[in-house]
């Protein structure tokens, strides 16, 4: 019973991110073991990841999608420019939109960075992180870094 009070105080204090009413009522009933609730988490956990697996393949599928669909894009552009500088003309005004041509100021080109002068570049030190915990590890003094406690991880087995 206690146990199942620290979940049911954990779970209040998570509500917001956690949002589920079923768990919230069954729990409120006080008709539920632990072992059910235990369950009832695991049980939407699974869902939660098939929920999870589906929108990341969508998420692949459109992304593939939104590429193509803006190398058309750039495809069809391209081609109203190249009418536009045939037919020499600076704008053209069409029933569904008015295209113009205008100049562009010059882009950069890098052609070996290498050989670019240190006062063009921003010097910002970046933080090797693995290294820093190697030292460490070690049992280095690296000032202004420590080592955690670690923690615990549970791990869910479903094969």
């Amino acid at each position: 019973m206690r146990i199942l009070t620290a979940i049911r105080a954990n779970l209040e204090v998570h509500h917001e991110t956690l949002e589920d009413p079923d768990l919230m009522l069954m729990l409120a009933e006080g008709e539920t073991s632990l072992l059910e609730t235990l369950d009832f988490m695991l049980e939407a956990d699974l869902f939660d990841e098939g929920l999870l697996h589906g929108l990341k393949t969508q998420k692949d599928t459109l992304a593939v999608r939104l590429h193509r669909i803006e190398e058309r894009r750039q495809s069809r552009r391209a081609i109203l420019e190249q009418a536009l500088l045939l037919m020499e003309r600076k704008s053209l005004e069409r029933p569904v939109a008015t295209l113009s041509l205008s100049e562009r100021p010059p882009n950069l080109i890098v052609e070996e960075e290498a050989q670019i002068p240190s006062r063009f570049f921003d010097l910002k030190p970046t933080l090797n992180r693995r290294l820093t915990k190697e030292a460490l590890t070690s049992g280095e003094e690296v000032p202004g870094a420590r080592l955690s406690n670690g923690s615990i991880s549970l791990t869910v087995r479903r094969r």
